[in-house]
Formats: structure tokens, sequence, C-alpha cells
């Protein structure tokens, strides 16, 4: 998994970042433009809430057959997976669940999506937040017998490539105890029968994997926006100073863990707006190459999923490298910044983004609020690189499981 700007290095550009402090009239704009182009932190609060998230993604790259994550969970719970098949054979990689209650039980998959496996990290990424992201998907019941075991999806049972990668995030509940196992076995073997016996993999340096409580996170702002009088405002998300990583249990040893970037969790941010004139939100990613895709919502009765970016596969590659660091203080909005436009809004006093740090994408970025019109001005928004898609081709498997 990328993440908190890693992989950020080759990236050379000259980064112009100001407080309020005079320090803008050293750069080659005028002080005019200088102050039209700052950004402010916007204040907001933070809850957690929900099930436990069991997150899977050590070792990231599987070069043996075993459980790559378990752990037992009762009542609401997610699971997100992200591993790539570095064996030089076909295997299958599946989310197995086994019922250790006494009573029969059904696992209700309540939402979920999982990306067609890939080469393209950054195609598997995005294709699991479109998938993810998407509203009318019906409830499906998974049937456990006392003791019994099943596959969390059929599809788990199509067989991962070799330097493929395989994610899928999905939303379940359940009455009696469960455990849910992220496993790869061998091609010709069935997954509720391997992991009877599997025993689990070591994990990688980076560690990223756990059980996580709170899987979802509400970011509230503490007042409406206008564009007229607030202008330029920011909000980081999985920065770990304002947006604070996950906390939780590696349950296969005991050992404490962190969500670097918080994968897996899904955010919902309400942002009320006002005003006569209208707001543009914008997307910017500050540690590289990133490709995802971010639901919206004005008042109920709007609602589009927007991917970021829109015509590219990926943005973010030519980001300068040290904009984290500034992160809580005024920032001067500049030309070296890669942005991704989520739209044009009216006023709503109830609007809201829904929001997952996508898999293969690097982490943290900021949300931009602005005036409109000012973005039009300025003409910041200018053409972002990156492969652009297109063939029109599915990148996310169906609700029953196929491509």
């Amino acid at each position: 998994m990328r993440l908190k700007g890693l992989v950020a290095c080759g990236l050379a550009a000259t980064v112009l970042l100001t407080c309020f402090t005079g320090e803008a009239a050293r750069h080659p704009y005028d002080e005019r433009l200088s102050a039209t182009r700052i950004m402010k932190p916007w204040p907001v609060e933070t809850k957690d809430s929900g099930g436990v998230l069991l997150f899977s993604d050590s070792p990231e790259y599987v070069r043996d057959y075993g459980i790559l994550y378990r752990d037992v969970v009762q009542g609401e719970a997610r699971i997100f997976y992200y591993h790539v098949n570095v064996t030089a054979r076909p295997g299958k990689l599946a989310v197995v669940l086994e019922n250790l209650g006494q009573k029969n039980t059904q696992v209700v998959i309540t939402r979920g999506g999982m990306a067609i496996p890939n080469t393209n990290y950054f195609e598997v990424g995005k294709g699991l937040e479109i998938a993810y992201m998407h509203r009318t998907q019906p409830e499906k019941k998974v049937f456990l017998e006392a003791g019994g075991t099943a596959l969390l999806q059929p599809a788990m049972e199509d067989l991962l490539e070799p330097q493929k990668l395989m994610s899928g995030m999905y939303d379940f509940h359940t009455q009696e105890r469960v455990r849910v196992s992220v496993v790869f076995c061998p091609a010709d073997a069935d997954p509720v029968t391997f992991v009877r016996t599997a025993k689990v993999l070591p994990k990688d340096k980076e560690a990223l994997r756990g059980t996580f409580p709170g899987m979802n996170r509400t970011v509230k702002a503490k007042r409406p926006y206008d564009p007229d009088k607030d202008g330029l405002v920011y909000i980081p998300i999985g920065d770990n100073r304002y947006d604070a990583y996950k906390q939780g249990i590696d349950a296969t040893d005991g050992s404490l863990a962190l969500n670097y970037g918080n994968y897996g969790v899904v955010y919902r941010y309400e942002l009320p707006l006002r005003g006569r004139n209208t707001t543009r939100l914008l997307l910017s990613p500050l540690g590289g190459t990133y490709a995802g895709a971010v639901r919206v919502e004005a008042d109920k009765r709007e609602e589009r999923l927007v991917h970021t970016p829109m015509g590219s596969l990926f943005f973010g590659g030519d980001t300068p490298p040290d904009l984290e660091a500034n992160i809580g203080h005024n920032i001067l909005l500049h030309e070296e910044f890669e942005l991704a436009n989520i739209g044009t809004y009216k006023s709503y006093k109830r609007f809201a983004l829904e929001y997952s740090p996508p898999g293969a994408s690097n982490m943290p970025v900021l949300l931009i609020l602005s005036p409109a019109q000012m973005m039009r001005r300025g003409g910041l928004a200018r053409r972002r690189q990156g492969t652009i898609v297109r063939r029109e081709r599915p990148l996310y498997r169906s609700r029953r499981g196929h491509y």
C-alpha cells in the first residue's frame, strides 16, 4: 500500500508556502494575488462510530500460502483487503467465514465491492472506490450453520494470477460470533477447507493489518461555509495530526496496530454551504500519486459519484514533496498544486461528501472549499497529467461477483 508520501521521491518542484507574515512578497506573485490565494484551515469536529474494521494488507506481497489476517467479529464489521500475488503460480485469495456460535446464523452483507485484479494498482484502487460508493446495493445473505464455513463472495473462487493485485471492501453484520479469515491458497484448493489447517503468515515490515474499532468517521464543519466571506479553506485527510490514524490490535499476535492513512475507514464530511454565490470543491494530493472517487450528497435530493480525477486514471505525480509539513497553517495555493474538481454547488443546509482513502494511493490529501468564481479566474486547475482511461470497461465486479 502506498502511504504517507513515501513514494514521493523524484518530485523536484519548489513549494511556495506562507502565513500572514509578509513572506508572500518574496515570491514571484504580487501581494494582492497572494492574499487571494491563501488557504486557511477550516475548523471541524470529528467523531468515530460503527463496528470494527478488519484491515488485511500485510504481507502486501504474498509469497506463500496461508492466512493473511483473521479475527472474530460479532455485530457490525467491515473487511478491507489488499494483496498482490508474487508467487510464480495462480492462487485463490478469499475471505472465509466460520460460525463459532451454537446456532445457525446469517452474515448480512449491506454494502461492498471487489475490484478486477490487475497489475495496474491504480486501476484496482480506483475501481474498488467506484464499486463501494455505488448506493444501489441490495443486501446479500450468507447462511452459516452452527460450526459451518462459507466464502464471503462466490467470485473468491476465481484465480488470482501472478503479479496481480486483488482488493475488496465489504460491510456486514452477524448475530453470532464469526471468525473472518483472509486466505491465499493453491489454485486447486478449496479455501473453505484450506482455512482449517492453514497457518497465519508473518506480517511484513509495514505491518498494515489489524482490527480497528469505529470503522466510520464523521467530520462536521463547526459553521457553514460562505464562499464570499470565508475565501479559500481546506480540511486535511489522513495526515495523523488533524486527522488521526486509527489505532487497534493485530488479532493474530496481540500487538498494537496503526492504520497509516486510515485505509478502509469511511468518512462522511458534513459541510453546510451558504451565501449567494456557488462553492467549488477540490481534492489535492500531498503524498504523491492518487486515484479515487467520492460521493456527493446535497439535501438528499442530489447525489453524484465523482472520480478523482475525472478523465485521467490518476494524478498527483507532479506534486512537490514537502507540502505535508505545512498542514494546519495558512498555505499559498499556486499552480504547483494538483487539483481534482469535485464540482460546483449552490447553498445547501445539508451538504455532505462520502470518502474513503483508496488503496494504492498516497495520503494525505486536502479537501479544498473555494469561491467558484475565484477558481475560474485564477486558472489554477491546469491540465492534470496521468494515464487517460479511453476504453470503456469496468474496474470492479458486480454485486453478484461477476465482472
